[in-house]
């Protein structure tokens, strides 16, 4: 691979994670802030009841996974169970977009950009290796993927 080339795959990937991270970090300050708000979520998407602490502790959670993912710690782990969420998601936002004879929903567009961002989550996970602009890229010593 080119110099140039292998300069721009870090910049690329930190691109990506920086702003799939913000992506994940919204939802858990949500939960934060608002549990009553990630109740009825939880109740209309998920078909779950989530009292106010459980949404606390999930808020927590996701909070600790976006900034590992923010950051790059732990990048197999932290991407995968991002990747892991956001395909949650991307399962149950199925029925916003189609009815029961999969035919398209008019003015459910929102819900399709679940699957570009699934596309990025999984793109991430594929390339982690190559995000060297990580905490875990600069703990460990330079591999013959970076060099």
């Amino acid at each position: 691979m080119s110099p140039e080339i292998d300069r721009r795959i870090p910049a690329a990937l930190l691109i990506l994670r920086f702003f799939l991270a913000i992506f994940l970090l919204q939802w858990s300050i949500e939960k934060l802030m608002l549990p009553d708000a990630a109740a009825r979520i939880a109740s209309g998407f998920y078909g779950l009841t989530l009292p106010a602490p459980a949404s606390y502790a999930l808020g927590v959670a996701e909070l600790i996974l976006s900034l590992a993912l923010l950051l790059g710690v732990y990048r197999t782990v932290s991407y995968g169970l991002a990747l892991l969420v956001h395909t949650v998601t991307v399962v149950v936002s199925w029925r916003q977009l189609f009815d029961p004879w999969g035919l398209a929903k008019i003015g459910n567009h929102l819900w399709l950009s679940t699957w570009p961002t699934w596309g990025g989550f999984a793109a991430l996970f594929l390339m982690r290796e190559w995000d060297s602009w990580t905490v875990d890229g600069w703990r460990a010593p330079a591999s013959p993927v970076r060099q």
